[in-house]
This record gives C-alpha cells, sequence and structure tokens, in this order.
C-alpha cells in the first residue's frame, strides 16, 4: 500500500508541473512516449466555429453548461445555462467519438487516470459549450446518455479546446469515430490518435499506470471500515485493489439490474460484526450469482459511490479459485432462520424456516438447543431437518424455551465438518 501511496504522490506532483509545461515539447521530446506530460498541439488546431449564445443544447444542438457531477472519463453530468422547459436544466454527456477504460463498476488500466485528467481539465474551465452530434440532440445506444463533444476554456489559453480530441491526443482512449459525415472532425481526431500511438502513449505503452492498482493488498472488513483513506485517496478518486474474507449476508437489486451485496464479517473475539458493500454488476456478471450465506475470498477495487465506500469489479470464479480472484471459501457458513425472509436465488442456500424446539438444555454457560427447519424453496419448504444450536449464556441462566417452541435466528457453521450451528447472543433468539 505504501508503494501505491507513493506512486499516486509522485503522480499528484509530475500532473502537476505537467499542466503547466503545456507547449514547451518539441518535436524530440515526442519521439519516446512520457506518460506524466500533457500534449495539445493537435488539440489547438480544432476551432469551435458555431454560435452557441443564447443556445437550448436539447433543441439547437448546442450551449453553454456548467459540471453538475463527475462520473468518468468519458461522461459528465453537465448543468444547463439554458434550461429546456420539457427536459430540464440537467444533461448527461457520453463523449463522442471516444470511449476511456473502466474506472466505476469496473477498474482498467487507465481508467481512473483518464478520469481524473477529465476532472482536471473541466475543474480549470472558465467556460464551457457542449455540442451534440445532431440538432435537436440525440441519445447512446442506452437511452441514457446524449452524445457530445464538450469545449472548453481556461484562464491560460482564451480560446476553445475539444476534451474529447485532448483525451485522445493524450493517450486515454482511441479514436472510436470512423472516416463518415457523421463525423465531421474525423481527421483531426485520427491525427491526434496517431501522434500518441506514434509515441507509445498511456494506452499505447507498456508502462505502469500509477493510479491502477493489479496486486491486491490483504486486509479485513474491519481494516478497510476503520481506515478507509488507507485504501482509497480521495483526492485522486482512486482506490487500492483489495482482498478479504467475509461472508454474503443481504443483496439489493436495483431497478436498472445491478447488484449490490452487503458482505460481512464476524469477530469471534469482540462479537462485533463489520460490514462493506460489495458491487458486483448486472445479472449478466457472473458475480450476480453469488449466493448470500457462503463464505467468500473477495477481490476487487475499492471505490467511492455517493459517499459510501464499497469494493467494486469483482471477478466471481468458483471453478477456478486463486488468490487472485473471487471465490467460495466455505458453502453454508452464515445460516437464517426465519419464515418471514421471502425467498430468492441469493439466499437459497442457507434460508429456512423458523426453528421448532425438540429439546433445549444448559450447563454452564452454553445452552444447546436441538430443533427442527425446513429448507426455504421458491413456492413451499422441503421436509424438516435436525439442527443443534449452541449459544454462551450468563452462568445460572434460565431459558423461556420449552419443546415445540418456535423461535427464529441467524446462526454461523464455523466448521463445516461438524453439525454445529452458532448463535451469537441469546438476545438474537426471537422467540415467536
Amino acid at each position: 500500500m505504501k508503494n501505491i501511496l507513493r506512486k499516486i504522490s509522485a503522480f499528484i506532483i509530475i500532473a502537476c508541473c505537467s499542466i503547466v509545461c503545456l507547449a514547451g515539447c518539441g518535436e524530440k521530446d515526442k519521439e519516446i512516449a512520457d506518460n506524466t506530460k500533457y500534449y495539445d498541439e493537435v488539440t489547438k488546431t480544432l476551432k469551435l466555429d458555431k454560435d452557441y449564445a443564447g443556445k437550448n443544447f436539447y433543441t439547437d444542438g448546442i450551449g453553454s453548461a456548467k459540471v453538475a457531477s463527475y462520473t468518468d472519463g468519458d461522461t459528465t453530468l453537465f448543468r444547463l445555462d439554458v434550461a429546456d422547459p420539457d427536459l430540464g436544466s440537467t444533461v448527461n454527456i457520453r463523449y463522442y467519438s471516444i470511449n476511456t477504460p473502466e474506472s466505476t463498476g469496473k477498474v482498467e488500466k487507465w481508467g481512473k487516470s483518464a478520469s481524473l485528467f477529465t476532472k482536471q481539465q473541466l475543474e480549470s474551465a472558465t467556460e464551457i459549450v457542449l455540442e451534440a452530434t445532431t440538432t435537436p440532440a440525440s441519445k447512446d445506444s442506452y437511452g441514457t446518455r446524449y452524445l457530445g463533444y464538450v469545449w472548453y476554456k481556461t484562464a491560460d489559453y482564451d480560446d476553445f479546446k475539444c476534451l474529447n480530441l485532448e483525451i485522445v491526443e493524450n493517450g486515454y482512449s482511441e479514436n472510436t469515430a470512423i472516416n463518415t459525415n457523421a463525423y465531421p472532425y474525423y481527421s483531426t481526431f485520427k491525427k491526434a490518435n496517431d501522434f500518441a500511438r506514434s509515441i507509445k502513449l498511456r494506452l499505447y505503452s507498456d508502462l505502469e499506470d500509477p493510479l491502477y492498482s493489479t496486486a491486491p493488498i490483504d486486509a479485513t472488513v474491519q481494516e478497510i471500515s476503520e481506515n478507509p483513506p488507507a485504501f482509497y485517496n480521495e483526492e485522486l478518486e482512486a482506490g487500492s485493489k483489495v482482498r478479504f474474507t467475509a461472508y454474503l449476508k443481504s443483496v439489493t437489486i436495483s431497478q436498472s439490474g445491478t447488484y449490490m451485496f452487503v458482505a460481512e464479517q464476524y469477530d469471534k473475539e469482540t462479537g462485533k460484526t463489520y460490514k462493506l458493500d460489495v458491487y458486483a454488476g448486472y445479472n449478466s456478471s457472473a458475480a450476480s450469482t453469488m449466493k448470500l450465506g457462503h463464505l467468500y475470498q473477495i477481490v476487487g477495487d475499492m471505490q467511492k459511490y455517493n459517499s459510501s465506500y464499497q469494493v467494486s469489479g469483482i471477478e466471481f470464479m468458483p471453478l477456478y479459485p486463486s488468490p487472485a480472484n473471487t471465490h467460495v471459501v466455505q458453502s453454508e457458513y452464515y445460516w437464517t432462520f426465519d419464515s418471514s425472509v421471502s425467498y430468492t436465488l441469493n439466499n437459497s442456500a442457507t434460508l429456512y424456516s423458523d426453528v421448532t424446539v425438540t429439546s433445549v438444555s444448559v450447563e454452564g454457560t452454553v445452552m444447546t438447543i436441538e430443533g427442527t427447519a425446513r429448507k426455504c424453496q421458491k413456492d413451499s419448504y422441503a421436509d424438516a431437518t435436525e439442527f443443534t444450536f449452541k449459544v454462551n449464556v450468563a452462568e445460572g441462566y434460565t431459558t423461556n424455551l420449552s419443546v415445540g417452541s418456535k423461535f427464529h435466528a441467524n446462526a454461523y457453521k464455523f466448521d463445516k465438518s461438524e453439525n454445529i450451528w452458532t448463535i451469537v447472543s441469546v438476545n438474537d433468539i426471537q422467540k415467536k
């Protein structure tokens, strides 16, 4: 982790210096790529020649705006200076002709660096103009973002630069345009792309990306929860790749079909639990098939979303477990005995009905409960299965359970070879 932070710190210093040295690069300097340098010689040749004053982006295909929030290297949410009466005052722009590496749900090499580059350039902007690819403006294939070019001025350069083009020239994205009338700036984008490729800049190099972590850092959910700055740099909005062991306790599926698990670590010594969100992506992702109740080794990238820390970029490999990927360490580790919990595919493995007590005894500070419960299935319950539960109690404890009583609780099966389920606290046993 210290090595990663040193690289990140060095990157900040170099990046700040390089943005000041914008135009001092001669042809000799360009013979070998320098991934700390900023390039804009091609970008400066492209000019914004359209009138935008007082224009409505949605209907006129152009208009001035300000940043509302940053997403990644090729998507930004803007607030329009001229709002549309029907579509509102904000627009989510998908930068046209580029496709930077992933940096949100999944993190790829140069993804975080591209995202940081886009943010730094727009933070320096004194004026921003959005140019749509059509008039009126049109959406991308997902129907959620509008396609466009982002132009901006700075205090140091009083002319508009096309940020899409600048991203290509600086090697953060390939030119995705093709030579048709749909891409009016194709020749300039090609020139910028040829330049970045010719000097093997960033995407085209084998050099290290200081904001991309490949070797996972071993940690615990407790360590991550109690000291997030050790694993996530707020200033650069970049996190380390981490590896930890936890069981999955719950899952939330969004309206768009993304899966967010809650991973939990239980500390036997203190009796405390520690939680961390695990973003598994869409239902097309293998990670979305992970099951509640299983104990996993989880490998992913530290992220921050809506002010909360999470781990994303999960590569679930159930058939080929290794230290480099996410896989099951112990199946059926954390069990739920509760008839009121609804069946889902994700919790079918360890979801059972309330327990019906068949015997109960207290010896010293240990209460042993034997009972039956039925595994929850999609439309019914399976036949009853016998279980043995143990829970620590105070000396002289008198139980209120008796044969025939029913209760719900959660329990751990710490050792799969033993048919004993541990209930953490007697207070967790809820009699029906």
